[in-house]
């Protein structure tokens, strides 16, 4: 053990020199940091589907034994099948378990009431002309009590900003699955972007998404993801202590890179409903991931959980900062 904790340190030693390292979440447990978060996605929460809540129950109750004092537990896109009774199940499972003050971000499986068949079930022929991106939005900021789909937190002296897509293809057909920014939600991250720039440049700022940048990360080659990738990207690489934290793919973290230094840090959460191989097939549904993040006052560490098994994802991930 003694032996493996000193060849991860010189790893760790011999990696400085570039933006992000190998670190051992045992190494990382010798020294407190100044507070952790949790990141989940894909839980897609179905009122009648007893195996989503039983594998996000569990991935809670893991995340709570290792991070009691977690700052945050955040959501990050597909919570629902797009229904209110899909939300009030989520809301119920989350008031039953302890866990950090939650935030949540909306994913293209939000908006799936505009598959909703009149008897409940889902046909994606058609659309229900009785739902809309529209009522979609204003169900997600009504069961979380956001005034808009998007928002700030700061915690700790640190900046969280949330993003969401705003219109699915209802709105446009093009939009297909991808995320749809509006231009004032794009004015808005600019604007807190540059804020988070002028109170500290060398601090990181946590970004979240649900659906990746296409041509970052393992699969994300496959479709747009954001339809306004291109403002986005812009956006992120003029602020390189970013970390955009997405979903979506539902790709393997032990086995696919869903961790890239871009201009800005890019990282996955994978799923807790459903992890997908390389192949993008799903594979068994015992496997079920996110992350813990670790912030610390000169690196943050981003550290991949396998909830079914209980065990670390090594390495984890470390990125070193030059905060004032």
């Amino acid at each position: 053990m003694l032996l493996s904790k000193i060849r991860l340190t010189l790893v760790t030693l011999l990696l400085l020199s570039v933006p992000i390292s190998a670190y051992s979440a045992e190494l990382g447990a010798q020294e407190a940091p100044l507070f952790s978060f949790s990141v989940l996605s894909d839980t897609h929460i179905i009122a009648t589907d007893q195996v989503s809540q039983q594998l996000l129950s569990r991935a809670l109750a893991d995340h709570h034994k290792l991070r009691p004092d977690s700052k945050l537990l955040v959501l990050n896109g597909d919570l629902t099948g797009g229904s209110e009774g899909d939300y009030r199940s989520l809301l119920a499972l989350l008031s039953r378990q302890p866990h950090a003050p939650v935030h949540a971000t909306m994913g293209n499986h939000d908006y799936y009431g505009v598959w909703r068949t009149p008897e409940g079930g889902m046909d994606t022929s058609k659309m229900n002309p009785a739902w809309s991106s529209k009522q979609a939005v204003a169900l997600f900021d009504r069961m979380w009590g956001y005034d808009k789909p998007y928002h700030e937190l700061i915690v700790e002296g640190y900046r969280f900003l949330f993003l969401s897509g705003e219109a699915y293809r209802d709105v446009n057909a093009s939009n297909k699955e991808d995320a749809f920014l509006s231009a004032e939600q794009l004015t808005w991250l600019r604007d807190r972007l540059t804020a988070a720039g002028a109170a500290d440049a060398g601090k990181p700022v946590f970004v979240f998404l649900h659906q990746p940048l296409p041509k970052t990360l393992d699969g994300t080659d496959r479709e747009l993801g954001v339809v306004q990738h291109q403002e986005l990207r812009a956006l992120l690489d003029a602020h390189p202590n970013v970390i955009l934290f997405s979903g979506h793919t539902h790709w393997n973290l032990e086995t696919t890179n869903q961790v890239k230094q871009l201009k800005f840090l890019a990282a996955s959460s994978a799923s807790i409903r459903e992890v997908w191989s390389a192949q993008n097939e799903p594979e068994t549904l015992s496997v079920s991931q996110s992350l813990i993040v670790d912030v610390y006052k000169n690196r943050v560490v981003i550290m991949r959980r396998e909830h079914s098994a209980k065990r670390w994802i090594e390495p984890s991930i470390a990125k070193g900062y030059d905060v004032k």
